[in-house]
């Protein structure tokens, strides 16, 4: 089962062929680290600001079995 992957807000554009609905499914081997994954994606790591892995906040060295759901978030303001 791949990693599914869901970016949000303008990390959307770093990925042309995002579908918001399904996300992206990407292989990885296990034991990948987010940042890992970050660069793969081409995401630029400053900008990716909080990360969910299955729902729970984690950090970039964080290793992945492969079959997670991968949330990745840029700054988000607001008032």
């Amino acid at each position: 089962m791949p990693l599914e992957v869901r970016v949000f807000a303008t990390l959307r554009s770093y990925l042309p062929d995002y579908d918001p609905v399904r996300g992206h499914s990407l292989e990885v081997t296990p034991g990948t680290t987010i940042a890992q994954v970050i660069r793969q994606l081409g995401l630029p790591p400053e900008e990716v600001t909080l990360i969910l892995v299955n729902g729970v906040h984690r950090e970039e060295d964080t290793p992945l079995t492969g079959q997670e759901r991968l949330a990745l978030f840029p700054p988000v303001g607001g008032g």
